[in-house]
C-alpha cells in the first residue's frame, strides 16, 4: 500500500512517506469510545440509585437519552453488560466491541423470562421500561429478580447483580405478533 507513491517500506506497519507527501496519505484514528469505557466503570454509590417500583429494583441513569420512551409491549434492542459485585463481567452483548460492536439483545418488553421473546431475567425487563433511546442505566438487579438460589455458571445463588443497559432502539408491537392488548377477532 502506497508504495507506488514513492514511499519505502520498512517492515512490521512501519512506512517512510516521501516529502511532501502527508496530504497522500490518510491519517487513521483507531482509538475506541473513550467515554463509553468510562461510563462502564463508573462507580456510583447505591443511595444515589432510585427505586423503580416495590419490587426492590432500582436504577441510576448514566445517560438520558432523548428519543422514544420503552414501554410493555414493544420489542427493545439493548446492549447489556451484567455484573457480579459491581465489579466481574459475567455476561455481555459487547463482545467483539473492536470491530462489529457487538450483537444487541431483543426482547419483547413485559414477556418475562421463560417465554419466548422475553428477556434472560426479570431485572432487565423490568428495568429497561420508562428508559429512551438513546439512554444508559445502570440496574440494581435483586436476587429474585435475577436468578434466584440458584447457581448459573459464575453466578452465585442470591446475588444481586449491576447491569448496564444501553437502549438502541424500539419497534412497536412485540416480535411474535402477539400483543396482549390486541382484541381476538
Amino acid at each position: 500500500l502506497g508504495v507506488g507513491l514513492g514511499a519505502a517500506v520498512l517492515g512490521a506497519g512501519q512506512m517512510v512517506r516521501p516529502r511532501g507527501a502527508a496530504a497522500a496519505y490518510p491519517k487513521f484514528s483507531f482509538k475506541k469510545d473513550m467515554n463509553k469505557n468510562r461510563l462502564r466503570r463508573l462507580d456510583v454509590p447505591e443511595d444515589k440509585y432510585s427505586a423503580l417500583g416495590t419490587n426492590g429494583l432500582k436504577a441510576f441513569e448514566i445517560v438520558q437519552g432523548a428519543g422514544q420512551m420503552a414501554q410493555v409491549g414493544d420489542r427493545v434492542a439493548v446492549h447489556y453488560d451484567v455484573k457480579l459485585n459491581g465489579k466481574f463481567t459475567v455476561a455481555t452483548s459487547r463482545q467483539g466491541m473492536g470491530v462489529t460492536g457487538g450483537n444487541p439483545y431483543g426482547f419483547d418488553v413485559g414477556r418475562g423470562p421463560g417465554q419466548a421473546g422475553g428477556a434472560f431475567i426479570a431485572g432487565i425487563d423490568q428495568g429497561v421500561v420508562g428508559m429512551r433511546v438513546g439512554g444508559v442505566r445502570r440496574v440494581l438487579v435483586p436476587p429474585e429478580l435475577a436468578y434466584g438460589n440458584r447457581r448459573v455458571q459464575e453466578i452465585p445463588p442470591n446475588a444481586t447483580l449491576v447491569v448496564d443497559l444501553e437502549l438502541l432502539s424500539i419497534k412497536q408491537g412485540e416480535l411474535l405478533g402477539i400483543n396482549s392488548s390486541a382484541k381476538a377477532s
